[in-house]
């Protein structure tokens, strides 16, 4: 009786690690390679050139998404591995002097985004990027018929 509780418990611990692995490993881009670290920074301004304060800036990424919020500045920072995609929202409407239309971009990183490249594949490449983002007000955004 002893065995067969102490056999049963060793199968579920194995499935349970098998499982742990899998998980584990879909969340690499390739097993055993480092994968680039991509680090964006930038400025949300209006067509004026003046920043943005609380535009909320999501990424998105293979494990969810990051959300981060422009300070008084209108500076925002994202380090992470994954998509290169952002989408900008204003959350609080005509508080930060005016309701801005949301849009999305692409973020592409070139040779010349390189910062570190890693040795030996034991080391990730780091990539950064600083881009500056205008957002048109909502009113300016719709074209009249």
């Amino acid at each position: 009786m002893k065995k067969r509780v102490i056999k049963f418990w060793d199968k579920i611990i194995v499935v349970l690690l098998g499982i742990a692995g899998v998980i584990y490993n879909s969340c690499t881009y390739e097993y055993g390679m480092p994968v680039p670290e991509f680090e964006i920074k930038g400025t949300v301004m209006d067509k004026t050139e003046k920043p943005i304060q609380n535009i909320r800036v999501i990424r998105p990424h293979h494990l969810g998404s990051d959300t981060l919020y422009t300070n008084s500045d209108g500076k925002f920072h994202s380090k992470r591995q994954g998509a290169l995609r952002l989408k900008i929202e204003d959350i609080d409407g005509e508080a930060n002097g005016g309701e801005f239309a949301p849009m999305e971009i692409d973020v592409e990183f070139t040779d010349a985004d390189l910062v570190k490249r890693g040795r030996n594949n034991k080391t990730p490449d780091k990539y950064t990027k600083t881009i500056n983002i205008a957002l048109n007000k909502i009113h300016d955004a719709v074209q009249p018929e």
